[in-house]
């Protein structure tokens, strides 16, 4: 096979070779990996040195999105732990100041619908309320869909 190669080209042995050589090394200087800028080698569309620099780009790339998501996904779990113990007590009407203490942030909701005479009925999963500046009030669990 290499031997058809080089009568492929028409040229001599030794310049194949060099032009091969040459060939080589200014593929390997123009391709670098895009993490650690180190030269790479193997396949012509690897563009990382290892899949360490490989991992390190994509979480720099979409780190700063996950971790947001994740901040905000905790907040909605906590909130949601709050409210379903709120409805495994009983209490029908807590304080917003008590909730707080316990870990509930009121403006972290998943849905928000504003319903006749001006009242807004919040939802965090399928847990709906009703709030007042100081209180929650008509909490329930909604149904799921099916």
């Amino acid at each position: 096979m290499f031997a058809e190669k080089i009568w492929k080209s028409g040229l001599s042995f030794s310049t194949f070779l060099q032009k091969k050589e040459m060939n080589e090394q200014k593929h390997e200087e123009e391709r670098v990996c895009l993490n650690c800028g180190k030269p790479i080698s193997g396949r012509a569309d690897k563009r990382f040195c290892c899949s360490r620099c490989k991992n390190e780009w994509n979480n720099s790339l979409n780190g700063p999105a996950r971790h947001r998501r994740n901040r905000v996904l905790g907040i909605l779990d906590k909130n949601y732990q709050v409210l379903k113990m709120v409805l495994e007590s009983g209490e029908r009407a807590p304080e917003l100041a008590s909730l707080a203490d316990a870990g509930f942030r009121s403006e972290y909701v998943t849905e928000f619908r504003r319903i006749r005479r001006g009242r807004d009925e919040y939802r965090c999963f399928d847990i709906s309320y009703n709030k007042t500046e100081t209180r929650l009030y008509n909490i329930r669990r909604v149904p799921e869909l099916e």
